[in-house]
């Protein structure tokens, strides 16, 4: 794979628009992003026409419209503009349309005109914050004009100066490149204006202001509806769509983590444009969060759905047929009956040992005390951990002190909020004895530690290295997301079967089975999109190269990256989960059975570019720590067989049942079966999947 080239191609936008991309599969609106369009294209049959236009700035400003009411065929003659720099200019033989390069120098030459007419001081990315960014933010707004009038092809909002951004062969009418500079004229005036009415220290404009400005203008829309509140200083609050827009590119920023395309603010600016009014009537103006997060969370007039259905959907769909494209792309691999087993997996891993804090201290005596005097659950780890022979080694860590026999592995112990006591560990391969060695000794003093009260058993996050499981095929992420969905029973079945029932604790690991009823189906539908495009493809009998051998570590993490982006925001929806939980609480709903936010970073999740594994209980032994790995080392290569088999995926079931509405019975059963279906020996899981029992008291 190139991965020079632009991310629109990955995604599966080339030349056509979202609109243009439409599946069957989705109610997606057709005219989400026509409405934007405003095209009016004429075709460029003469480059040399084009090259008689006079210099940017003679269509910029005092642009005569006396010509507006004539035909196309009218306006052959010799024309004359007015404009402020002369009484009068003889345009005869000026082209009737203009290439993408030159609408867009007659663009920038009218923003410069007016930065320095209104004497801007700085144009920002985000509102009265950094550096003056201005030729980097005129050209990526300027992109996203001409994308919207299909010059550009659809990207990322990020700069980009390779001529090949431009759709070749399109032109632009010269009538709609002064209707265009008419509503940049109108923005950035009203904005200096704004700016100057409150008296700021410099006038500045951001481009999250000026694209959302510009979309509003373009559509003409009117700030029509009002809402008073009333603050706890007894002042009353007004609360305007104007007010609300400001919230647009914040939301589109976070809802698609920085990701998203051009043509998809288009998608999102067009709901908010359809629900205003209870956008208005919902807005709380005291409230921190994003205003227009809450007014989902409120949900007037089944906003929620309408916006998973006119948004989402969409969006999804454009994205789709390009990530599902790239688990076939540039293979060689022989397909007619000589697939070979699957290389011997070497998965590297790292462990996240949780515990829940108990403040038992009271019961404690004589040298215990004495260090618990001292403050911390973390000073009666190091002190014990030494006593085990594990020294304190001089390695960097925010976190806290590591410890080890050596640097080749060490252990940190740290504070998770004050709930929870966490120690987690370096990077390690299951045949490692130096880690063995030391997770014994930890286990040692941990279960000092409960015997003393300080501890109980909580989580035991999983941790695996992304590109040592899946080779860098992507195909191997949508297969084991594909084996969690369609058997939810696993999250019982290894250690958490109580805290499940009793504390509800599957919103903490959960499947698209424990989802919220009007997220559930778009996630389970959206999931098996992808996996009959999956299967067509594999119908097509289209090469596979799981492994993608001829790509760089870098390259398979770009493309692992890519594939994660678009899962976690669209499948998974983690912003849409964050979004619709606390008002004012700043959490990132990563909790998934298998969360990919760590291959991707997010809100207070660190890049490590591995998977976390979120359903497996803390262990208690290294032989649980043992079995724990060799379960991820079966299923992947299992995996990894049926991509070389070119096995169809199987879709989740649309009534999947949550775990917890399993009996114990259902769940023992087909742990056991699925333990046998990976080559593995059940009773040695006994541990595990013993403990499952029925909680009368638990609310199913």
């Amino acid at each position: 794979m190139n991965l020079n080239t632009t991310k629109t191609e990955t995604y599966g936008f080339h030349q056509s628009s979202l609109a243009e991309k439409s599946d069957g599969s989705f109610d997606s609106e057709q005219g989400v992003i026509k409405r934007f369009s405003g095209m009016r294209w004429v075709e460029d049959k003469s480059s040399a026409l084009a090259n008689q236009m006079p210099e940017p700035g003679f269509i910029v400003q005092g642009f005569s419209h006396q010509m507006v009411n004539q035909t196309i065929t009218e306006r052959k003659a010799t024309h004359w503009l007015t404009t402020d720099r002369c009484e009068a200019v003889n345009v005869a033989g000026i082209s009737e349309t203009l290439t993408a390069e030159k609408a867009a120098e007659y663009f920038r030459n009218t923003i410069e005109n007016l930065i320095h007419s209104l004497r801007y001081e700085k144009i920002t990315r985000v509102p009265y914050d950094g550096d003056d960014q201005r030729e980097e933010i005129t050209g990526i707004f300027i992109d996203f004009i001409l994308c919207q009038e299909g010059l550009v092809h659809d990207r990322c909002f990020s700069v980009e100066s390779s001529p090949d951004k431009y759709v070749a062969g399109k032109t632009m009418s010269q009538e709609r490149v002064e209707e265009i500079q008419s509503f940049v004229k109108a923005i950035f005036t009203e904005q200096a204006a704004k700016e100057s009415k409150v008296y700021r220290p410099t006038i500045s404009y951001s481009l999250e202001g000026m694209l959302v400005d510009y979309l509003n203008k373009k559509e003409n829309v009117s700030d029509d509806v009002t809402q008073k509140f009333k603050s706890s200083s007894a002042h009353w609050n007004k609360s305007t769509f104007e007010t609300l827009q400001k919230e647009i590119y914040p939301f589109f920023k976070t809802l698609l983590a920085g990701r998203g395309f051009f043509s998809e603010l288009a998608v999102v600016f067009n709901f908010f444009l359809t629900f205003r009014q209870e956008l208005v009537n919902s807005a709380i103006p005291q409230c921190k969060t994003n205003k227009l997060t809450v007014s989902l969370r409120v949900n007037r007039s089944n906003m929620r759905e309408y916006f998973n259905r006119h948004v989402m959907d969409v969006i999804f769909s454009g994205r789709c047929d390009g990530i599902v494209n790239a688990m076939f792309d540039d293979s060689s691999y022989e397909t007619e009956n000589k697939a070979k087993p699957a290389n011997r997996l070497k998965l590297k891993l790292g462990e996240e040992l949780e515990y829940d804090v108990k403040n038992k201290f009271a019961d404690t005596r004589g040298r215990l005390r004495r260090i618990i005097s001292g403050g911390r659950l973390n000073d009666i780890f190091s002190c014990k951990i030494q006593e085990k022979g594990m020294s304190h080694r001089a390695i960097t860590d925010e976190r806290g002190a590591r410890y080890g026999f050596d640097d080749r592995f060490t252990v940190v112990s740290f504070y998770d909020s004050s709930s929870w006591f966490e120690i987690n560990c370096t990077p390690y391969h299951p045949d490692d004895e130096c880690a063995k060695l030391s997770f014994e000794k930890v286990i040692e003093v941990t279960d000092w530690m409960r015997e003393k009260g300080l501890v109980d058993y909580s989580s035991g996050h999983k941790h695996l290295d992304v590109l040592s499981a899946t080779q860098g095929d992507t195909g191997v992420l949508l297969a084991i997301e594909s084996e969690i969905q369609r058997n939810p029973f696993l999250l019982r079945a290894f250690g958490n079967n109580d805290r499940i029932l009793e504390d509800n604790e599957a919103s903490w690991y959960k499947t698209f089975a424990d989802y919220n009823p009007d997220t559930k189906p778009f996630a389970v539908k959206r999931l098996n999109s992808i996996i009959d495009r999956y299967n067509k493809k594999i119908e097509e009998n289209h090469a596979v190269k799981p492994s993608h051998k001829g790509s760089t570590d870098s390259e398979k993490k770009e493309r692992l990256e890519q594939f994660a982006h678009f899962y976690s925001q669209l499948v998974h929806m983690t912003t849409i989960q964050r979004g619709l939980g606390y008002i004012d609480v700043d959490i990132m709903e990563k909790y998934m059975a298998m969360s990919l936010l760590h291959i991707t970073g997010a809100n207070r999740v660190n890049k490590l570019s591995t998977l976390e594994f979120r359903f497996f209980r803390c262990p208690k032994t290294v032989q649980e720590i043992e079995l724990i790995n060799q379960f991820l080392h079966a299923w992947f290569q299992y995996i990894h067989q049926c991509r070389k088999d070119m096995t169809p995926l199987q879709p989740v079931p649309e009534n999947i049942q949550s775990c917890k509405e399993y009996t114990a019975e259902e769940v023992q059963a087909k742990t056991v079966d699925y333990l046998r279906k990976l080559g593995l020996n059940p009773e040695d899981y006994r541990c595990f999947w013993g403990e499952v029992r029925d909680i009368p008291s638990a609310a199913i």
